[in-house]
């Protein structure tokens, strides 16, 4: 993954994964900057911290929430004097479930999956393993899957015994992180480290910062929902 798209796209710093901290737009989501005079197409990684932050963070939402609340759409583009059309895939996230404040909640109509998609902007994916963690009064976990990102640059041989406040500190993301440790109950292990292009392999499992009120909707919501037969679909 080349630096550009390893950088956030509101800061510019380097952006490590972090479940419920961090996110990505790939290429493929064919995402608009509808803030910009030229709609260009958005790739690259992004701080949750910065998008909330943003002045743009509503012109980002529309977009993003057009793409996770559809099932595709056509768009239309100029390149080198010629219109192009494209289709733009959707998440299908189309089933409205909840509008607060903070936040809003749809279901996927073909899995058991739901968005919960911030008025701010960032976003979590839950499936019924997390629901159900939220139905009993425990927070939702992150699956820990392994990442695998090229560092900005060499940390040297400490990083397979660092913390992950120590990789933080080492990134100079202690800052934009800040008390995510404590908050997220985080459990980083470190995987593997190739040198000479700086690939770092870990896990890391945190429980997401959801917002109060779709917390307190889902625990009830747990206990009326029917999960999706797939015989019928």
């Amino acid at each position: 993954m080349s630096r550009e798209l390893t950088s956030c796209l509101f800061c510019g710093q380097f952006v490590l994964q972090i479940p419920g901290w961090t996110s990505s737009i790939p290429s493929y989501r064919l995402m608009r900057a509808a803030w910009e005079p030229q709609h260009r197409f958005v790739e690259g990684s992004l701080h949750f911290s910065c998008l909330r932050r943003s002045d743009v963070r509503h012109e980002f939402r529309s977009e993003f929430h057009s793409i996770a609340t559809g099932h595709g759409r056509e768009i239309t583009f100029e390149s080198a004097g010629q219109e192009h059309t494209l289709e733009q895939p959707g998440l299908g996230y189309t089933k409205s479930l909840f509008t607060g404040t903070q936040c809003e909640i749809y279901r996927s109509e073909v899995t058991d999956s739901w968005l919960v998609l911030e008025q701010a902007g960032p976003w979590f994916l839950l499936d019924a393993n997390q629901l159900k963690e939220i139905g009993e009064g425990r927070p939702a976990r992150s699956g820990g899957d392994v990442e695998r990102i090229a560092l900005p640059k060499d940390p040297g041989p400490e990083l397979a015994s660092a913390s992950l406040s120590e990789l933080l500190e080492y990134l100079r993301l202690d800052a934009v992180h800040k008390g995510l440790e404590d908050e997220a109950e985080a459990e980083y292990e470190f995987w593997d480290y190739y040198a000479p292009k700086r690939i770092l392999e870990y896990s890391l499992e945190t429980s997401l910062p959801l917002p109060r009120e779709a917390v307190e909707f889902l625990k009830d919501y747990l206990h009326r929902y029917e999960p999706i037969n797939f015989d019928e679909l």
